[in-house]
Parts: structure tokens; C-alpha cells; sequence
């Protein structure tokens, strides 16, 4: 069933509060407790500025390949008089690796408006679009 012309204008029209709610969100490391959810856009940062932005399962995975390692680093201490113990840290930094990714989202229900929300964000902050119907249309026009 397609929408009807005021419904379309209706999506259009709120589309932009949507940006604003989604540019409220809190911004969050992602690590493996906390990736992604369903039904939801996301924008990604990169040292604190915009990278990317999509909603699964059309995400691209070298955005989130940082985050997906070890979130703490463990280390055994063995004295020479009494038991062990094990300190916990951030893991260092390796030469070259980037730096696990924040990201801040948006629950969107719908996937129409999560699309336009998608296409939105992606214009207002000049970024790429990772969803295969937005890549579809740029590559035909």
C-alpha cells in the first residue's frame, strides 16, 4: 500500500524534529555490551566528530570494528609474599589503531521514517548513508 500525499508530507514535515531528538541523544562509547539495536538511527563519531551514519542491518562493518575488542585489559601481580592480585585497565592503544567509536541514536519505528531520518541526517551533517535504497538512488541518478 503506498502512502497517500498528505501522509508523505506529514513524514516530511516531522522528519527534522526527529533530527533534533536524535541529535539530543547522548553520545556513548560502543563496546560489546552496547552495540547497536534494531530499529534505530545512528549517527557514529569518530573522536568526537561525525563519521557515518545508518541503521541496522545496514551498517558498515569497518565502522564498528574498533569498538568490537576487549573493552578492559587484565593484569596478574605475583608478589613474593602473599596471594596474587589482578589490576584492571583500558587496554593501551596500539600504533595505528583507531579508538573505539561513540556513537548516539534514535528509536525509529517505522522504517519509512527511519529511512527519511537516515537520508536527513546523513544531508544536514554532509556524511555517507550506509542504507542499499539511499545507495540505490545516488547510483542512478
Amino acid at each position: 500500500m503506498t502512502a497517500t500525499k498528505p501522509d508523505h508530507d506529514q513524514r516530511l514535515a516531522a522528519v527534522p524534529d526527529l533530527f533534533r531528538r536524535l541529535m539530543a541523544q547522548p553520545l556513548k562509547a560502543l563496546t560489546r555490551a552496547r552495540l547497536p539495536a534494531q530499529g534505530a538511527v545512528y549517527v557514529f563519531y569518530q573522536e568526537d566528530e561525525p563519521v557515518h551514519v545508518g541503521s541496522p542491518p545496514h551498517l558498515e562493518e569497518r565502522m564498528l570494528a574498533p569498538s568490537l575488542r576487549l573493552a578492559l585489559s587484565a593484569r596478574m601481580h605475583k608478589p613474593s609474599i602473599g596471594a596474587p592480585r589482578i589490576s584492571v585497565s583500558e587496554p593501551a592503544p596500539r600504533p595505528g589503531r583507531r579508538k573505539p567509536i561513540k556513537a548516539r541514536w534514535l528509536s525509529v519505528h517505522d522504517s519509512h521514517d527511519r529511512l527519511l531520518l537516515e537520508l536527513y541526517a546523513a544531508q544536514t551533517l554532509g556524511l555517507s548513508v550506509s542504507h542499499p535504497k539511499v545507495r540505490a538512488e545516488l547510483a542512478a541518478a
